[in-house]
């Protein structure tokens, strides 16, 4: 999408837009549609109001402390890792309020956040990304999540709301071939991390969002020191399992039905442009500053990945936080993994699109975990 398309972001006309460019809407998402619409009304008086009491608050706000950027493609273990790292009450990160009420969360403050919760116990409502838990509003999340909740103009997950249209917008690894659209992003992403900066009262910055993985010349670009982890996956594993969460999750959210053999034909195609985008940037990254972790180690040796991870990156010390860390571990155990019926046909499918990358592992289809957990 060129820039000159693109207004001031005022996010039910930048949503009307992207209706209007996509044309066709599945005949069963109409009543999603109303909501949308509807939701991005509604809020319009809290973020007006939202933005004159703290915007030039947040903009006067210093990112003092290197930020801690989780890296990797869907479902390779960003979420668990994010969640571990956040126990730690050194750092700051966007949370589930902030992407459910990403106009308002600091306008209404914890009075609003505790009623949600309590509204949320009382119907157990469920995470949609982890069928079998209850919302914690207080749990890290994604800033790419908050930015699309926010109807932002700046977000690579337009494309989950309208997937016919995946390849129809600039996707974030060709933010340089239009320097305007580029400039804009980094206004919009740097004043978000200083609005999270704000809210957490300076603390250091641990983010986790997948399109990230394909930015690091440009967070490079805000954060010179900024700090990285990598964390990787089988690819048969992470296939399965980002199927699994379009079928599961995103669906919810789309405005375009979509058949499982587009889903499969997005899913191949990402993966390439992820993974090659990364190994061609990730040589940008400063010594030091960039740490990778195969997923099946941090399953099984979670604590001692996560010592590693402080001292390859010279986080602060990790004695501190390790009995923290370790009760979040207990807590993570309660998570019920999704169970996968592998199928050899899919498998040859797999190995035909993913050849390159499956050789870098040294498993099998058959050495594969039956549970999924990301």
């Amino acid at each position: 999408m060129k820039s000159r398309s693109l207004p001031i972001n005022v996010p039910v006309v930048e949503f009307a837009r992207r209706l209007l460019s996509c044309k066709k809407i599945s005949a069963t998402q109409i009543f999603l549609l109303l909501i949308y619409f509807t939701k991005l009304l509604i809020v319009m008086p809290a973020a007006f109001l939202q933005f004159l009491f703290y915007n030039r608050r947040i903009n006067k706000t210093a990112i003092t402390k290197p930020p801690v950027f989780i890296l990797g493609h869907y479902r390779s273990g960003t979420t668990y890792l994010h969640k571990l790292m956040s126990a730690d009450a050194r750092f700051g990160f966007v949370n589930m309020y902030d992407i459910i009420c990403p106009n308002s969360s600091l306008l209404c403050g914890n009075w609003l956040k505790k009623t949600l919760q309590c509204a949320i116990n009382f119907f157990q409502i469920k995470n949609s990304l982890y069928n079998n838990t209850i919302l914690n509003l207080n749990e890290p999340a994604e800033e790419e999540r908050f930015l699309i909740n926010k109807g932002s103009a700046f977000t690579d997950y337009w494309r989950f709301i309208f997937p016919l249209c995946w390849n129809k917008w600039q996707s974030c690894s060709q933010l340089s071939k239009d320097e305007n659209y580029y400039k804009r992003w980094k206004n919009e992403y740097l004043h978000l991390l200083k609005m999270i900066a704000f809210k957490n009262q300076g603390k250091q910055l641990v983010l986790k969002s997948p399109p990230n993985t394909q930015r690091i010349r440009y967070l490079l670009d805000m954060f010179p020191d900024a700090k990285f982890i990598y964390i990787s996956r089988n690819p048969y594993q992470v296939f399965y399992s980002t199927c699994n969460l379009w079928k599961k999750a995103i669906k919810k959210f789309w405005l375009q039905n979509i058949s499982e053999k587009q889903i499969e034909e997005i899913v191949f195609n990402e993966y390439i442009q992820v993974i090659e985008q990364y190994q061609k940037d990730k040589k940008l990254i400063p010594a030091n500053n960039l740490i990778e972790v195969p997923y099946e180690d941090f399953e099984q040796y979670p604590l001692n990945v996560a010592e590693e991870i402080y001292m390859q990156l010279n986080l602060p010390d990790f004695k501190i936080v390790k009995a923290q860390l370790i009760e979040k571990l207990e807590e993570e155990k309660k998570y019920q993994k999704f169970e996968y019926i592998y199928d050899e046909e899919v498998f040859k499918k797999i190995e035909k699109r993913w050849l390159k990358y499956i050789n870098e592992w040294d498993k099998t289809p058959t050495e594969i975990f039956t549970n999924d957990y990301a």
